[in-house]
């Protein structure tokens, strides 16, 4: 039985790894970081590099609710982005989706004195807070005199 199980695993993995389950930004980057190793010429491989870098998706993972005494482990939010043009940030899903947001913009320009991982943490703690605070299933917070009657 077990045989059979590493054989379902590798037929899982095989089809993974197939060209049409693979999306285009990873192919791409997986295309120029394979250029960047094969050629001969300095410049062409610099290149390559860093375009393969500036298509690469990134992960940041936020603490958006502290863990406390009382048996509560917190929580964290885990989002993806990658960098535009050098010089904007743009969040977007495990495969390069960009995200879409009803109140938090998920496509920021970079200030000078800026990291583009400075950002997304603050992205990510943004669109955490608009989805918990609005809209018909939001904790209601009561004044701390009660309910108003």
């Amino acid at each position: 039985m077990a045989g059979g199980r590493e054989s379902m695993a590798q037929e899982r993995r095989e089809s993974m790894a197939k060209k049409g389950d693979t999306p285009k930004r990873q192919l791409m980057v997986a295309k120029l970081e394979a250029l960047a190793t094969s050629t001969p010429y300095a410049p062409e491989a610099q290149a390559a590099k860093a375009k393969a870098e500036e298509l690469k998706i990134h992960r940041v993972t936020v603490q958006v609710r502290p863990a406390t005494d009382g048996g509560n482990p917190g929580e964290v939010a885990i989002r993806h982005y990658f960098v535009e043009g050098g010089n904007t940030v743009v969040m977007c899903d495990a495969d390069g989706a960009p995200l879409h947001h009803w109140e938090v913009s998920c496509r920021v320009a970079l200030l000078p004195d800026q990291t583009a991982e400075q950002v997304a943490r603050r992205l990510t703690r943004d669109m955490h807070r608009g989805g918990d605070t609005h809209g018909f299933y939001r904790r209601l917070r009561y004044p701390s005199g009660g309910a108003p009657v």
